[in-house]
């Protein structure tokens, strides 16, 4: 098992919205095309056992054994001594080895400025900010009751294998309670498979899902397994589920109920054996009564339901992730972790953050490359109410609620930043470009450019 301060891992993304990651133990991992391998990557450019990656004392070794050769930095090894941060290549796909890096205790955390200290509204969260008092389980920064119970709730389905239906607004963290579930589970030591159902299109679906036969359309040159075989005996989470087509929901119940899939073109029957976590934005049960999600899909994805918080409802964890994600800047770059000064917090812990704990991050991290100096102002975060200064967001609509104001002056500044291109906005806001369509229609945003 691997010791718990450098927990190491394979992530690959196989297509626009699939990804698989895999985590390394004793054993040796293989990795290959066939059903018999750790890491299938579904490609005929990919060998059955292309490569196999085995474990001395605390390293690593990658090792190649195919005849199409696996290449890191343009060069074909055959053996290669994996570091953190690395990548090589096998066939079309790009993998990424990481291990998690924890600071050690004589590192100094980042601080607010001193000054600040003594005021006792502000340094009570410090404290607990800390890493030094906090291991974040599961990677979830935070020691707020609401997310102490999440933590407790995902190691208690963790031991089971029952489907979890994770319900939160964009950005809150659900991916990141999908993998706890899945780290905390049975199946931790295979492959955890992520299929964003809102970043693929409707007429692809079905063959990410399932996978297809060689001629079963178009552009189907070779035969490829989808992400239920790739998943086999980990877990598969289905990421905004609420975007999948109403056509292929009947498809995908089957499968959960069955345990067995087709390929598209196929006539051949599959067996699977998968967990499914699945995670929306969306109220489901408001779909049902429109028509548009099953409501016996519903019933089998939602067996275990676990609500994600906003930030909002978690205001005392503002202040450990700033802390966090400043932290992480400082350990990736030459230049020291900046310092909170104290209204820089204040206005920090002030803000609705209608895009949870993703807008948070990236308002840190434009924040410190933006800034002069070495401790951050709450000037240095003006740009989180710059929106408000143009026409379409100056005017307060008495029929929104303040959540809805606060969401729909973030879409304006997000959509300011990428220029008015949608695709970049809905992939930095974490949505379907549906998704955001959507929005942007409730709150009557106009387009000031063409639609890209």
């Amino acid at each position: 098992m691997i010791p718990a301060e450098k927990p190491a891992k394979l992530t690959v993304s196989i297509s626009n919205g699939m990804s698989i990651e895999i985590r390394l133990g004793l054993r040796e991992t293989k990795i290959g095309r066939g059903r018999e391998a750790d890491l299938q990557l579904p490609d005929p450019s990919v060998s059955r056992l292309h490569a196999r990656i085995f474990r001395v004392g605390e390293q690593y070794f990658l090792s190649d054994t195919s005849k199409n050769g696996t290449f890191h930095n343009g060069k074909r090894i055959t053996q290669l001594l994996l570091e953190s941060g690395q990548s090589f290549r096998i066939g079309t796909y790009q993998i990424h080895f990481s291990r998690e890096e924890h600071s050690s205790s004589n590192s100094d955390p980042p601080t607010v400025s001193p000054g600040v200290q003594n005021d006792t509204s502000i340094s009570s969260p410090v404290k607990k900010s800390s890493p030094q008092a906090s291991s974040n389980p599961f990677g979830i920064v935070g020691n707020s009751t609401v997310i102490n119970k999440i933590i407790d709730s995902i190691r208690r389905v963790g031991n089971s294998d029952l489907p979890v239906l994770i319900v939160g607004e964009t950005g809150c963290g659900k991916e990141l309670v999908s993998r706890g579930i899945h780290d905390s589970s049975k199946r931790k030591d295979r492959p955890f498979v992520v299929v964003n159902c809102g970043a693929i299109s409707p007429e692809l679906i079905e063959s990410e899902l399932f996978g297809h036969e060689k001629g079963a359309f178009t552009g189907a040159t070779a035969q490829r397994r989808g992400a239920f075989e790739v998943a086999h005996g980990g877990t598969l989470f289905l990421d905004e589920i609420g975007e999948l087509p109403l056509s292929l929901q009947p498809k995908l119940l089957r499968a959960l109920e069955q345990k067995e899939i087709k390929r598209v073109g196929g006539n051949e029957t599959l067996l699977v054996d998968v967990r499914i976590l699945a995670a929306t934005n969306r109220n489901l049960r408001e779909e049902i009564t429109q028509k548009t999600f099953r409501d016996d899909l519903y019933f089998r994805i939602s067996t275990v339901s676990l609500d994600v918080p906003s930030l909002r409802e978690r205001r005392e964890d503002i202040l450990p992730l700033a802390l966090h994600f400043l932290s992480g800047i400082g350990s990736d770059s030459d230049r020291p972790a900046p310092e909170l000064t104290g209204p820089a917090i204040e206005f920090l812990c002030a803000q609705e953050w209608p895009g949870n704990v993703r807008e948070l991050r990236n308002a840190v991290q434009r924040a410190v490359v933006m800034s002069d100096g070495n401790d951050l102002q709450a000037e240095d975060f003006g740009f989180l109410i710059h929106a408000q200064a143009s026409p379409q967001a100056t005017t307060t609509d008495p029929a929104l609620s303040r959540w809805e104001q606060s969401e729909k002056t973030n879409l304006l500044a997000e959509l300011s930043r990428q220029k008015w291109n949608k695709t970049r906005t809905a992939r930095e806001l974490g949505i379907a470009k549906s998704t955001l369509f959507e929005k942007l229609k409730k709150y009557g945003i106009r387009p000031q450019e063409s639609d890209r």
